[in-house]
């Protein structure tokens, strides 16, 4: 899956600290999409710090394969809302692939009653 970060208004301590933690926690949401090739997965994280209200907002948008998963989270500790945000996509991306299966075996279904409502017809019959 390829990561790719926008930081705004965050030290660069602060920078080299969210990347590492974030790249070992979403290493658990690659375990959810591993269907899709690599191509396909795009991870964009954003990550701004608040002055006034000493936060750190974090909108993570998932891309996958054309649809998009998409959470923000506002936190006072960067590491609260990276789990958070893994959380939710993880929980988004199962949702989304059991719909993607649960409507191939919907179709193959439809495909098997066709198929044997035409066994079931001959000239005979016409």
């Amino acid at each position: 899956m390829n990561i790719q970060y926008h930081f705004k208004h965050v030290t660069d301590v602060a920078k080299a600290d969210i990347k590492e933690y974030a790249d070992k926690r979403f290493e658990n949401l690659e375990k959810f999409i591993s269907s899709y090739q690599e191509d396909n997965k795009l991870l964009h994280v954003d990550v701004e710090f608040h002055d006034k209200k000493s936060e750190f907002e974090i909108k993570s948008n998932l891309t996958l394969g054309g649809h998009h998963l998409h959470h923000v989270e506002m936190c006072h500790n960067y590491m609260e809302g990276v789990d958070k945000s893994e959380a939710n996509l993880i929980r988004q991306a199962k949702k989304h692939v059991d719909h993607l299966r649960d409507n191939v075996r919907g179709d193959q279904k439809h495909v098997e009653e066709v198929v044997d409502a035409g066994r079931d017809m001959n000239y005979d019959n016409i």
